[in-house]
């Protein structure tokens, strides 16, 4: 299957299994449907990419550049998008499971629905994205950047979050557990005295 093409690509209801697409350049990409299982999508930059009911199995997007994908009920397990920029994406009932997506951008993205489980998330950039509602479970947060983000009702209890940057704007409405918030205040400037 390693012949593949993206670009122009209209996939319905197809396995894919060890297809290499690295490095590809393309434009109008949709997949309806489809399965992919240890495909390599590495430093692929596509416009105009829209995905429905797609499962992708350690998948890796590291260093990936997509223009404004559309994702709609997108599973990623066990997948690898270290320094990928998905920027400007929009996100509906999409899981990322046991994921390594340090340093990726989500940059002005919008998520509906979205949880990330058992993700290492370092350093990753949700600058000015709408994140309400959007499930962090068991996941590291650490030195992420939610400057300019809406965060009302994202929940990041059972995260483990250090070094985050962001303002009192961007902390109204997001769900935190007391330890939490006592890192946030701190981080935040606040001085707790008893």
């Amino acid at each position: 299957m390693s012949e593949r093409k993206l670009d122009g690509a209209d996939l319905e209801r197809e396995e894919l299994e060890g297809c290499a697409f690295a490095e590809e350049r393309a434009e109008r990409v949709r997949f309806d449907e489809v399965r992919a299982r240890g495909c390599d999508f590495r430093e692929t930059k596509i416009i105009s990419l829209g995905w429905s009911d797609v499962t992708c199995e350690r998948c890796d997007f590291s260093l990936a550049r997509w223009t404004e994908p559309k994702l709609t009920r997108v599973v990623f397990r066990d997948c690898r998008a270290t320094g990928a920029r998905f920027e400007g994406a929009d996100l509906d009932e999409v899981r990322f499971v046991g994921c390594q997506l340090d340093m990726a951008s989500f940059s002005g993205a919008r998520f509906r629905r979205v949880r990330f489980e058992n993700c290492k998330m370092h350093e990753m950039d949700f600058t000015g994205a709408k994140l309400g509602g959007t499930v962090f479970d068991a996941c590291e947060l650490g030195s992420a950047d939610f400057i300019g983000a809406s965060l009302e009702a994202a929940d990041i209890r059972t995260s483990t979050v250090r070094d985050v940057r962001l303002t009192a704007r961007e902390v109204r409405g997001l769900v935190v557990t007391s330890g939490q918030a006592a890192v946030l205040a701190a981080l935040l400037g606040l001085v707790i005295r008893d």
